[in-house]
């Protein structure tokens, strides 16, 4: 595709799908984190949509989301005076089938469309840094290239894969040498060194890219995806995938499927402030902080206390002697855990399955 045939604008598929625990009690099956107003105004899902806002580069937004979501996307859409076409997963299905089904959609409502695949869970700090990201990507998504944002390190993270560009495409882009997993952190400091880039699971591509890509790894799963956008069902708002067909795809995520595989691969290197918020620590690190490095979302009374975090809507929270503690309260739980132990917090998740 030449640049002049280009489309106008870029589709935002978002996916709003995840049911994340890992920001517990907090985010929870029916109110993940993507809901949350952790730093202000505004949700992730909401911020996720207002760096998408710009209509002269980008076209209406696809959020994927799930039935027992679907009216809280709407009602945080509705807050920031925004619309969307809403799909509304039967059942999940990982972030491959989720984002074929949106490809699909993209593609009916614009032939070959370039697609901009987000997390809706994701913070981004600078969106003057991913917007001009988006627009160095554009061309090469357009020429059939499936591109993701490698994000620079800024420190050596065992929570992220890493991706290891190689050759110039055309600048600033490269052609991915290779996906790795999550390593330790000896293993992540020698990525570093070695100009890997951190795996944000964001993507820009062409509808037929894609489509073509996938269809070349999974035919079955393209096709009943493609019949259950094709017989999905308008309900109010929403869009109902259908069923049936939904369920015949392979639940797999989009990186095993096909970033892992493709020869389209692409990395731009980016550096906007991303994360995926994946723990307490990723929230604190974010937050504004006290000279004593504490982050406060509560009525609080401290003594001789450094590095903690401190959210509660309604209880007082005193803390003494403390340091490097996430306390969480809600109406039903408080948590008191070291602010940089996700792991312990899953161990502890696991055991109380009737709280999530």
């Amino acid at each position: 595709m030449t640049q002049d045939a280009m489309p106008k604008r870029i589709i935002p598929l978002i996916m709003c799908g995840g049911a994340g625990t890992r920001l517990w009690p907090l985010s929870r099956e029916q109110h993940p984190k993507q809901f949350l107003k952790l730093f202000g105004a505004h949700s992730m899902l909401q911020d996720t949509i207002l760096r998408v806002s710009n209509h002269d580069l980008f076209d209406r937004p696809i959020v994927v989301t799930g039935e027992s979501h679907r009216f809280l996307v709407l009602e945080q859409l509705a807050e920031i005076q925004s619309e969307a076409d809403i799909l509304l997963e039967p059942t999940r299905r990982d972030s491959g089938p989720a984002i074929v089904a949106g490809t699909v959609f993209a593609n009916q409502r614009t032939p070959n469309a370039v697609v901009l695949a987000l997390a809706s869970d994701h913070a981004v700090t600078d969106t003057e840094a991913f917007v001009a990201a988006c627009k160095a990507s554009v061309h090469s998504a357009a020429n059939g290239h499936i591109v993701t944002f490698g994000v620079h390190p800024t420190h050596p993270a065992t929570e992220y894969g890493y991706i290891s560009p190689g050759e110039v495409i055309e600048t600033p882009l490269h052609r991915v040498q290779q996906f790795v997993e999550k390593p330790d952190i000896a293993v992540a400091t020698q990525y570093i060194e070695n100009g890997y880039l951190w795996n944000s699971g964001n993507f820009m591509f062409r509808t037929d890219s894609l489509l073509g890509e996938y269809t070349t790894v999974d035919p079955d799963s393209v096709k009943a995806l493609t019949s259950s956008v094709l017989e999905s069902k308008t309900d109010f708002a929403f869009i109902r995938l259908d069923k049936t067909h939904f369920e015949n795809a392979t639940s797999i995520s989009i990186d095993r499927a096909i970033m892992e595989v493709t020869k389209r691969a692409a990395v731009i290197p980016v550096s906007f402030g991303w994360s995926d918020l994946g723990s307490w620590q990723a929230v604190w690190t974010l937050s504004d902080k006290d000279a004593n490095g504490n982050s406060f979302r509560a009525r609080t009374i401290v003594n001789t206390t450094r590095n903690c975090m401190v959210i509660s809507e309604k209880q007082i929270v005193a803390l003494n002697g403390v340091e490097n503690l996430a306390v969480i309260v809600t109406d039903d739980i408080i948590l008191v855990s070291l602010r940089d132990d996700p792991i312990g917090l899953k161990q502890l998740v696991a055991k109380l399955p009737q709280t999530r």
